[in-house]
């Protein structure tokens, strides 16, 4: 199995999936076993319901099969409440 570096950013309630030296809205390094946003999100033990947008190099993404390269910079959001 290869693994692969990516980048990652987290907002709002899912900081706390993050290290606990990232800043707000600071990058952190991620090792996948799958190069794929599911990947990401079961590395993190973030659940496809918590991460409702993402964003691969700033393009919106919405297939978690999504094939990601090396160093990509993946931005994840929760879902957006309000009322």
């Amino acid at each position: 199995m290869i693994r692969m570096n990516v980048f990652v950013k987290l907002y709002a309630t899912l900081r706390r999936f993050a290290p606990d030296d990232v800043e707000l809205g600071g990058t952190f390094l991620v090792e996948i076993d799958t190069p794929t946003i599911n990947g990401v999100l079961k590395s993190l033990g973030i659940s496809a319901e918590q991460a409702k947008i993402i964003m691969v190099n700033g393009i919106r993404i919405t297939d978690y099969n999504h094939n990601l390269s090396p160093n990509d910079t993946i931005v994840i959001f929760p879902p957006v409440g309000g009322g």
